[in-house]
């Protein structure tokens, strides 16, 4: 029988006049090579799909379920694999990553050699808390896959701290419980990850208040006296403008990046200080293995 794509677009790069599959995932279209996938996946040796003439060539046509939770961005990932145009193998972006171990996993399209390389991939991803920015997971729905899904314990770490910092997480600051109707996102994994950032909110609010709110002392009485007179105004009154006492990463590095030699500070005394806040942004992140409790 004959497909109507109705609104559907056809991706940009991947809608090849000799595909032999039609792939209809959300409100993208992908017209690729079947052999190529089917090697790899038993979801597109057993899938039969409908016959489709609506193109110059004659292709099968496949609509992907829904239920399953296939997402076009994640789809064109692993076709951007699978073509050699972005190969996973050096790929360190964990938004490209966490598409490829979704989309690849035995719920979703079932590619196990490529799901097998994109975790692998993620526990190799090295996080460096003094380098963390709001952002590095832009996806709420990666940073919640991730939180369960991935074996890396930075990156587990990461995606919590995600939940915690984000201004558009349903999880930032007072956690809330999805509608238990919500079909796109599961219940339980909610309530773990909420459990976890109250958790973790209180137990950083703990920790980092007194060192937020208690000017460092130096070896040099003139340059303590510059921190007691500027830290309120520099550092106290900014973090609590924009809640930065629950932001401990991205403070202590606001906190760095003051340009402290200008309100008296001297040089020995700025490249000590800013080692030290260095040192306690690692000591925080490596201390959310125990507030989290995740095991490594």
């Amino acid at each position: 029988m004959s497909v109507k794509y109705n609104s559907a677009e056809q991706h940009p790069v991947y809608w090849f006049e000799d595909g032999s599959v039609v792939i209809h995932v959300e409100n993208q279209i992908f017209k690729v090579h079947r052999t190529l996938l089917s090697r790899h996946s038993d979801f597109f040796v057993e899938e039969d799909g409908t016959e489709d003439i609506s193109g110059k060539e004659a292709a099968s046509y496949i609509l992907i379920d829904e239920c399953l939770g296939v997402r076009a961005k994640d789809v064109e990932v692993l076709l951007a694999h699978f073509y050699h145009d972005v190969p996973l193998h050096w790929e360190t972006r964990v938004s490209r990553l966490t598409s490829a171990l979704r989309v690849s996993g035995p719920s979703e399209l079932d590619f196990p050699s490529m799901h097998y390389l994109a975790r692998t991939r993620l526990n190799d991803v090295a996080i460096v808390p003094s380098n963390y920015l709001s952002g590095f997971l832009s996806d709420d729905e990666d940073a919640l896959y991730l939180s369960t899904e991935c074996d890396s314990p930075s990156v587990r770490k990461a995606s919590y701290y995600h939940f915690m910092t984000s201004p558009t997480s349903q999880f930032n600051i007072e956690p809330t419980i999805p509608d238990p109707k919500d079909a796109t996102v599961d219940l339980s994994t909610s309530q773990l990850v909420s459990q976890r950032c109250e958790q973790l909110l209180d137990r950083m609010i703990e920790y980092f208040t007194p060192v937020l709110f208690t000017p460092p002392a130096t070896a040099h009485m003139a340059c303590t006296d510059v921190f007691a007179d500027t830290w309120m105004s520099l550092v106290i009154q900014p973090a609590i403008d924009d809640h930065g006492v629950s932001r401990p990463l991205e403070t202590l590095e606001r906190i760095k990046g003051i340009n402290w030699a200008s309100e008296g500070l001297c040089e020995s005394c700025v490249d000590e200080k800013r080692e030290e806040w260095t040192q306690e942004q690692q000591h925080i992140w490596n201390s959310m293995d125990t507030w989290l409790e995740i095991p490594q």
